[in-house]
C-alpha cells in the first residue's frame, strides 16, 4: 500500500481493524506505540497466501499491508510484536485453533496437538530496557559492560539471506554478523570499528551469555507450551510461525 494512502487511512478510520497490544509496550521504537492497528486478511490476501512458499515474503507483505502506523515501520519491529500480530491475523481469520503434529517421546509417533492461540500470554521478564531499547549486562568472562539490543524480524532476514548468499563450502559467520547487530555499546564506546574489534574477540562464554539474556529478557510472547502424549509423557514444544501458520486448510 503507497505510504500516503496508509497515512490517510490510519489518521481517518476507515479501514476495518482491530488494535493488537505489543509485548514490547513499544519501548523499543521511537514512535513508543503500545498497540498498533491491524487490518483483517481478506479474499485479497488469501490469493497471495495460495501462492506463496516463503515465509519471509509472506510475513513482510501482511505486515506492510496489515500494519495501519505511518510511524512505525514493519522492519524496525522485532519478533515478538511480529508474533503478537501474525497470531491476531491468523485467529481473525482462520480461528484460534492451531493443529500441529508432535512426536510422542514414549513411543516415537506422531499426535496431533490443538494448540488455542489466544491463550499465549506475554512473557515475563526480570530486565527492562533503556529508553532507547538497549539492556546493559556485565560479561562473565571478560568482565566487560556491554549494551546490547534485540534484531528485528527484518534484520534476521538479512542475516538468513547472507547465510545463503555465501560461498558453498565455507562457514557463513553468522553469530559474529549478529553480534555485530545486536552490541551497540562496549564499555560505554559505540564506535563500530570499536565493537566489530570487541567481537571478534569475543569468548564464547560472553557469546553465550548475550543469546540467554535476550532470549530471557526481550518482550515476547510465552511461545513454550506443554501437554500430554497419548502415551501419558509430557511433552514440552514451541508455537512455530512456518508457511503452514496461514494455510489451515489449504
Amino acid at each position: 500500500m503507497d505510504a500516503d494512502l496508509l497515512k490517510a487511512a490510519t489518521e481517518s478510520f476507515n479501514l476495518p481493524h482491530d488494535v493488537v497490544k505489543l509485548p514490547s509496550k513499544g519501548i523499543l521504537y521511537k514512535s513508543k506505540k503500545s498497540s498498533v492497528k491491524v487490518g483483517y486478511l481478506t479474499a485479497e490476501d488469501e490469493n497471495y497466501l495460495l501462492n506463496n512458499d516463503s515465509k519471509e515474503h509472506i510475513v513482510m507483505t501482511l505486515l506492510r499491508n496489515k500494519v495501519y502506523e505511518h510511524d512505525l515501520r514493519p522492519e524496525e519491529m522485532i519478533d515478538g510484536d511480529v508474533e503478537a500480530i501474525l497470531i491476531f491475523l491468523r485467529s481473525t481469520s482462520f480461528g484460534p485453533e492451531y493443529s500441529l503434529n508432535l512426536i510422542d517421546p514414549k513411543t516415537s509417533k506422531l499426535f496431533e496437538h490443538t494448540e488455542i492461540l489466544n491463550e499465549l500470554k506475554i512473557k515475563e521478564t526480570s530486565e527492562t530496557p533503556d529508553e532507547n531499547g538497549g539492556y546493559l549486562t556485565k560479561l562473565p568472562k571478560s568482565n566487560v559492560t556491554v549494551k546490547i539490543k534485540p534484531l528485528t524480524f527484518y534484520e534476521g532476514i538479512e542475516i538468513d539471506k547472507m547465510a545463503d548468499q555465501y560461498p558453498k563450502g565455507r562457514t557463513a559467520p553468522t553469530v559474529t554478523w549478529r553480534l555485530n547487530k545486536q552490541i551497540v555499546e562496549v564499555d560505554g564506546n559505540n564506535d563500530p570499528a570499536v565493537i566489530a574489534q570487541f567481537v571478534s574477540t569475543l569468548p564464547i562464554m560472553d557469546s553465550k551469555h548475550i543469546r540467554k539474556f535476550l532470549r530471557d529478557n526481550q518482550p515476547s510472547l510465552d511461545l513454550s507450551r506443554q501437554t500430554y502424549a497419548p502415551s501419558g509423557e509430557l511433552v514440552t514444544f514451541n508455537v512455530s510461525f512456518g508457511v503452514d501458520f496461514f494455510r489451515p486448510f489449504f
